[in-house]
């Protein structure tokens, strides 16, 4: 009788061993999956988000020289159906609710400017929202790569729209930040190994915008903020 009860006891320890293990095994599963479902929607947001000022700057939206506000809504729409999904999402990383609203007020703003066929908000906006992006991304990831690159396209997208605008001072003192970001980047040897082939050619670009915007060039702006964003 001793020798199955300790053979009964025996069994009940590694089965509670392994429930445990398991649970911890499941519970990283859940949370390595609510990382990779939000990184997914991040980079939806900015898909959406370089859409619609990239097509801003190629004309695309111009119908008789009038901007076609119909499909700017129909792109912002995207957004907004999302927002609430990764909302929920970012609220499972124990993103505070203050960052999360947030996102929520800068989404709500975006439909208000495209509502209201506003320009100038649609673009601010638009930008306001990037830069929330890396934000959220240092609080969960430590891809630090992915979360540099979001902060220096920030800064060339916030540079963009106040050249867009004639807030030339404002564009020319962003765009510097930017160099400097970039500068920064590259004499990171995490980044130089990961961004090796493209080094050269990235700051190439950024200084293109860059002297577009010292010659107040708002046209040649347009142009190569287009080339930079489609080309990293």
């Amino acid at each position: 009788m001793r020798k199955k009860f300790i053979i009964k006891y025996i069994f009940f320890i590694v089965l509670i061993f392994f429930g445990l293990t398991g649970c911890s095994i499941n519970n990283d599963k859940n949370e390595k999956t609510i990382q990779d479902k939000v990184n997914e929607e991040i980079n939806f947001l900015e898909d959406k988000i370089f859409t619609i000022t990239n097509k801003y700057a190629k004309g695309e939206y111009l119908v008789d020289e009038k901007l076609n506000w119909k499909d700017i809504s129909k792109e912002v729409e995207e957004i907004n159906i999302s927002i609430d999904t990764i909302i929920q999402d970012l609220s499972e990383l124990d993103i505070s609710n203050e960052d999360i609203l947030a996102l929520r007020n800068e989404v709500n703003s975006l439909i208000i400017s495209a509502g209201n066929e506003d320009e100038y908000n649609l673009l601010q906006r638009a930008s306001y929202l990037y830069s929330l992006l890396p934000n959220y991304l240092e609080k969960y990831s430590e891809d630090k790569n992915q979360i540099n690159v979001m902060k220096f396209k920030s800064l060339v997208l916030s540079s963009f729209v106040q050249a867009n605008f004639l807030e030339w001072d404002t564009a020319k003192s962003t765009i510097i930040l930017a160099e400097a970001k970039y500068n920064e980047m590259m004499n990171d040897v995490d980044y130089m190994k990961e961004y090796s082939n493209n080094l050269n050619k990235i700051y190439v670009l950024l200084e293109e915008l860059k002297n577009a915007i010292e010659l107040q060039e708002v046209e040649l702006s347009k142009v190569k903020f287009v080339n930079f964003i489609e080309k990293y």
